[in-house]
């Protein structure tokens, strides 16, 4: 039970993220707010006020209870407790009740509600709800302890033998997760001592010397109501080149990743990045302010339909126009995404999706008391897209980088064992959206091309390769990590040395591709490791060492 501090943190982080995406403000009925909360253990019960509670987070009184409980769950850190307690969420009311009523919400909130229970003993969905929208409108903000004191009714109910069950197993997925991850860093390592790679290369985060203009072009998925917008990347030389195809996540937009295709441009290659519309950065700043729909299932068959068409589209400037003659070589597509656009990039290069794994595994979430995956609850709302269509690989990829990717239900092993083109996979170990082993390191055992490589980077997060000026939603400064400018070079000298290795044909840039380079370049505060295999027997054996 060491680890259990840990795991509160992290449950903290979880709190934070789920509330910050599902929370919200309702107009309700004042009603009695909670006082205490009720803790059973069996027949026993014991009692501590909020009062109490309270006066722990803003003075750091603790009173024998209290005591009493931080030393059965070896909570040595009060400090930090007390400020998870107090620290407001970054989310507005508005936008927060926004977001309280979309189907993910609903699941997270019946999920918490398992642990918190009302007065009467039953699920606290309806109580969470209530207690979120009040707390939301307190001038602090929204912070764990004001949802404790909007908490409706005479008390607040946990079952303690629960709460330590679920806590044990949560504790035991931190524990195996950890082991698979220094698995995946002891190996790296070894890797390096056997490889004869140079180690004085030359610097390709660096800018490369080929001039380069910026497009703004519209293409047309037939599915949207609307052109959607794109911007091209042109290196200005005589010879068609590779193009790459960059997927914007949830809630971003092609200026995210705007350094990556300076970056290639820069070194000769195409870039194209769509705005898939109906999960951008716009998209979602109109539902915040009450304007718009959460995004529809059907994005899962539209974002790589967006990668098709427009191929399509340039594919017929490219045979139409003069501008666009012998410029791009359609032949040497590569395809790169983050978050969801790994997911896009994954599929459009050949992953199937799985829909017998999704009704398994869906089925048997709903009855799950909580998780630490929340991809798994947008990777269930695939299920009926992938009932209809399973398939949407385009035959002019080539080569395949997925950042953060969502994986494990929409594809499961059957789906991405189908990918027969070069492709890197690249993940951090703190990434609480798609956690590392569940959603890249297992998922990168299925594989069964030769041509892959695997990198985690420490302590890396969902955000850590996000421009910060980019056009993306706002996101909790503890949920990004450390400087994600810190970051911006290794993605730049990766993908970089990826696509000239496997589009190119340059297999000089092969030793890039190495943990050799890896240690010549990484810096504090972030660690990389770097695997071109990794069989799921090792992750098992190192599951249980």
């Amino acid at each position: 039970m060491e680890r259990l501090p840990e795991l509160l943190r992290l449950n903290s982080r979880l709190v934070a993220a789920s509330l910050g995406i599902i929370s919200g403000i309702l107009t309700v009925i004042p009603a009695q707010s909670a006082e205490q909360i009720t803790i059973s253990y069996g027949p026993a019960e014991s009692y501590v006020s909020i009062n109490e509670i309270e006066r722990f987070a803003k003075k750091g009184e603790v009173t024998p209870v209290l005591a009493l409980y931080g030393t059965l769950l070896k909570l040595k850190d009060g400090k930090r407790l007390r400020t998870i307690l107090q620290t407001p969420l970054e989310a507005s009311p508005w936008s927060v009740g926004q977001l309280l009523d979309t189907p993910t919400g609903n699941v997270i909130l019946t999920r918490v509600g398992k642990v918190l229970k009302t007065d009467k003993n039953e699920n606290g969905y309806a109580a969470l709800r209530i207690a979120i929208g009040q707390a939301s409108a307190h001038p602090e903000g929204l912070t764990i302890l004001g949802l404790l004191r909007e908490f409706p009714g005479e008390s607040i109910r946990v079952d303690l033998e629960f709460s330590l069950e679920l806590l044990e197993d949560l504790l035991q997925i931190l524990v195996e997760d950890d082991l698979i991850i220094q698995s995946v860093e002891d190996q790296a390592q070894q890797a390096k001592i056997n490889d004869n790679y140079p180690v004085n290369l030359p610097d390709i985060r660096k800018p490369g010397s080929i001039r380069w203009t910026e497009e703004e072009l519209t293409f047309r998925n037939p599915n949207r109501d609307r052109p959607s917008p794109l911007r091209v990347y042109l290196p200005q030389v005589k010879k068609p080149v590779p193009l790459i195809v960059i997927s914007h996540g949830l809630g971003s937009d092609p200026q995210t990743f705007s350094y990556i295709a300076q970056h290639l441009a820069s070194h000769g290659f195409a870039v194209a990045i769509p705005e898939h519309l109906d999960t951008s950065a716009k998209k979602f700043a109109r539902f915040f302010d009450g304007f718009e729909r959460p995004p529809n299932p059907s994005e899962f068959a539209n974002r790589p339909l967006d990668i098709t068409y427009l191929l399509d589209e340039l594919q017929q400037k490219y045979q139409s126009y003069p501008f666009w003659k012998s410029r791009i070589d359609f032949n040497n597509v590569g395809v790169m995404g983050q978050s969801f656009g790994g997911y896009t990039a994954l599929a459009v290069a050949g992953a199937k999706l799985n829909p017998d794994k999704l009704t398994e595994d869906c089925q048997k979430s709903q009855d799950r008391r909580i998780t630490l995956n929340l991809s798994t609850l947008l990777q269930c709302r695939s299920l009926e897209v992938a009932s209809q269509q399973n398939n949407f690989q385009d035959q002019r990829i080539q080569a395949v980088i997925a950042i953060n990717p969502l994986t494990s239900l929409i594809f499961g092993e059957e789906g991405m064992s189908n990918i027969q083109v070069p492709t890197m996979i690249i993940g951090g170990t703190k990434d609480y959206v798609t956690p590392a082993v569940p959603e890249q390191i297992k998922p990168f055992t299925w594989l069964k091309t030769s041509r892959k490589h695997l990198i985690l980077i420490a302590p890396g997060t969902h955000f850590s390769f996000l421009k910060e000026s980019g056009g993306r939603l706002a996101v909790p400064s503890q949920l990004i990590g450390p400087d994600p400018n810190l970051a911006y070079p290794y993605l730049k000298a990766f993908s970089l040395a990826f696509f000239e290795s496997y589009l190119q044909n340059q297999p000089e840039y092969l030793p890039y591709l190495s943990q050799t380079y890896v240690n010549t370049i990484e810096a504090q505060p972030f660690n990389l490791s770097l695997i071109e295999g990794l069989s799921q027997e090792q992750v098992r054996q190192a599951a249980k060492r």
